[in-house]
Order: structure tokens, then sequence, then C-alpha cells
């Protein structure tokens, strides 16, 4: 197996390709994300913190339900940050794994990030102690079903996306299937979790972003010989094809709070 490099060495996240796939996944899974943390009843006054906000969207969201000096968001590149630092956000760069706690929370929400962090239930740990009492913590982690895909060809390809995410970057693909439980051992209560699968559909913002997902491991997997480049296409093309439908990835949420 190869050595795991972390995802801010396997993937330039400072490319306008990977800002446009930040913005496609904003497009996609909002809506979920959005119905999750309004479900806990920000209010005005909330401390909230954004671990890896990506392109900004949901920390964005938090500043209007809690007020913008309320909302503290960080991540290990802030370049396309700026936006929430003219709101009034709080941006900084801060390793979540090392880094000294950046405050005291009311909420704090990560999406798809733990599940490519080594020693993810210690973060876990790390950041109910940042909680005040009664504050919540609220976790969205990715899964890949590869074995789920209804055409041989992206089943292919997701199975590939997944092996090279978990050998290069160290992504655990099955590991947000285990939530709630991880937030039950960081002595979090009234704990819940829920899942949600979308179809993707051939042309489809889904199905285009798993295709520019796939992208970021493509070099790697062809200099390995770990799929070829034609059937590569042939599940991009998959993709593009409006009669595909595909059920292949699952977001959980899961939240608990401190007593």
């Amino acid at each position: 197996m190869s050595q795991a490099i972390g995802w801010n060495n396997f993937v330039d996240t400072e490319t306008q390709a990977e800002h446009r796939r930040l913005r496609l996944l904003e497009r996609i899974f909002d809506p979920f994300s959005l119905r999750q943390l309004e479900g806990l009843g920000v209010e005005p006054g909330w401390q909230c913190l954004e671990v890896g906000a990506g392109a900004g969207s949901l920390a964005r969201r938090m500043a209007e339900l809690a007020g913008p000096g309320n909302v503290v968001a960080t991540d290990l590149s802030l370049k396309f940050l700026d936006p929430l630092t003219e709101l009034g956000v709080t941006v900084l760069r801060h390793d979540v794994t090392t880094d000294e706690a950046p405050g005291e929370f009311d909420l704090i929400h990560t999406r798809f990030v733990l599940d490519h962090l080594p020693g993810r239930e210690d973060v876990i740990k790390r950041m109910a102690s940042w909680l005040k009492p009664g504050g919540w913590l609220l976790l969205e982690i990715g899964t890949t079903m590869p074995e789920l895909s209804s055409h041989p060809a992206t089943r292919r390809s997701m199975a590939v996306l997944t092996r090279v995410m978990t050998e290069r970057v160290g992504t655990a693909a099955e590991w947000g299937r285990t939530l709630p439980v991880p937030l039950e051992a960081a002595g979090l209560v009234d704990c819940a979790a829920e899942g949600s699968i979308l179809p993707a559909r051939g042309g489809e913002p889904l199905a285009h972003w798993l295709m520019n997902t796939t992208k970021l491991v493509e070099p790697h997997a062809l200099a390995t010989g770990l799929i070829t480049r034609e059937q590569l296409d042939e599940a991009f093309a998959l993709y593009e094809t409006p009669s595909f439908v595909d059920y292949t990835w699952m977001t959980v949420a899961a939240r608990g709070r401190r007593p």
C-alpha cells in the first residue's frame, strides 16, 4: 500500500478547477447541509465554527443566522474565503488535528473533512472539547458505495477513486457508516444521524461532481495501471448520458450535544 500523504498534499486546493468543483459541491449538497444546520435552531449570538470552509457557503449561512461577527471559518487553504472576511466573518488558517482551539462555540460544523483525516476519532474529541455546555457538534461525512453502481464502468471507476483516496490521502470511505457512535464515544449526548443518497443522473450536477472528483485521482490511477484510459473514458461518458442513473454516494450527517 502506498503511504498516505493527506488531502492538501495530493490535491492542489488553490486551482480554479478545484474552486469550480467546490462550488458544484455546494450546489449539490448545501440543501441537505442547511437543513441540518437550521434544524439545530441557530440563533443570533451563537458562536459558530466552520471547519474546512471550502468555498464558504455554509459559513455564509451561519453568518446570516448568528451574525457574521460570531462566526469563525477555518481551512488549510484560504484562497476562496476572502468574501467571508468582507462580510465580517473571522477566517483563519487552522489545522483541526494539531492547532489550539480557535474559541468556544455553540455550534461546530464540518463537511467532507473528517473522512480524509488521520485520527478522526481524536479530532472529534478535540472539537467536542471546544463546545460550550449545551453546544452542538455537527458532522457531515461522505461515503462511496461502488458496489451499488448500475454499470460496470462506473463501478470500476468509483472503486478506483475509493482505493486511491484511501491509499494516497488516507480517506476512510466507509467510516461515515459508523456514525453516530464516534460522537457518543466522545462523550456527547442526544446523538443522532441521518443519511442522504441522491441520484447521480448523467449530465446533471452530481454526476458531473463525481466525474470531476474522479479526475483528481486520474493521473495516479492511470500511471499505476489501476484503470485504463478506455475504461475511464467509458465511465465519464456515462456521467454525461441522460439515461444513466446511479446511487453510489451517501452523505451522513451526525450531531451530538455537549452535556
